[in-house]
């Protein structure tokens, strides 16, 4: 006997002694994993998938028992009091600060990190204020005013300027959970894209609304040199004579994330074919209107 729910069957036992969840609009198996605290190939073999293209509406079994899974959350965290935070895959420095209502700024400095500092599945993460100052909390915070005043701005700014920098990480590394979907003219996901509906799909996640074509999209934000390219920005192409009429968002080290002629997949700007039709990027992080 198997129940149906938002029109995906699952066997009435696993009903019985699992905990579900229900896929929401920009969810990712990898977002969803991390939330459950549990790994992609188990929501795979919990839930017989053989890809990791998900769909609003569906219901996914996300422990094998119903107590095993407790979603993270900022609430959760600070009634056990806990103060350190082990990080799951598809997290960010950015989703992270999220979770706990904290900044990005102070995750570094709790933690000893930079703007350009990278995590990983597995490391754990100080998510509150010791509370006491060990010797080395100096030193954190000696870290954070070097990488302050070598940018050159106020603190205020500079807090502003990191937590930009950690979304446009955030922005390229949910970009990468869609790497290998079916490429197609006019559709905007969740199972497949065009260019620049990968865009508006991707920025939409991170409630950052985005017009539907790439026309349109190099219209907003602000222009960004090519050597000043951060992740995050978008950068554009004239793949179908004048104009932006392709674009895709880059990931760093010359790197960008698009929904090309066959799939979505990850192309150098240093190409010949993509470098001789590049036309400029823009910058949609942190920028209001």
């Amino acid at each position: 006997m198997a129940a149906s729910l938002g029109g995906f069957f699952l066997p009435a036992t696993a009903l019985a002694s699992s905990a579900t969840y229900t896929v929401r609009a920009g969810d990712s198996l990898y977002a969803i994993a991390a939330k459950f605290h549990v790994t992609v190939h188990q929501l795979e073999l919990w839930n017989h998938l053989s890809s990791d293209v998900i769909h609003p509406g569906q219901v996914l079994v996300v422990s094998q028992g119903g107590s095993q899974a407790r979603p993270s959350s900022a609430s959760s965290s600070s009634r056990t009091g806990a103060s350190t935070y082990v990080v799951q895959p598809g997290d960010s420095l950015w989703s992270i600060s999220e979770k706990f209502h904290i900044t990005v700024s102070q995750l570094e400095a709790w933690n000893g990190l930079v703007s350009s500092s990278t995590i990983h599945p597995g490391e754990s993460l100080r998510v509150a204020k010791p509370s006491s100052s060990p010797p080395s909390s100096s030193h954190h915070a000696d870290t954070q005013q070097v990488s302050l005043t070598s940018r050159g701005s106020s603190p205020g700014s500079s807090n502003a300027s990191l937590t930009q920098s950690a979304l446009g990480f955030a922005v390229a590394d949910y970009a990468r959970t869609f790497l290998g979907d079916p490429y197609e003219w006019g559709a905007n996901g969740p199972s497949a894209f065009d260019c620049s509906g990968l865009i508006q799909y991707v920025f939409a996640h991170f409630y950052i609304q985005l017009p539907r074509t790439s026309y349109a999209q190099y219209e907003v934000g602000v222009p960004v040199s090519e050597s000043s390219l951060q992740p995050g920005d978008i950068v554009f192409f004239d793949t179908y004579g004048s104009g932006p009429s392709h674009d895709g968002i880059y990931l760093g080290n010359g790197q960008f994330i698009n929904a090309a002629s066959t799939s979505v997949e990850i192309d150098s700007l240093s190409d010949p074919y993509w470098a001789d039709h590049y036309i400029g990027a823009r910058r949609v992080v942190g920028q209001n209107g």
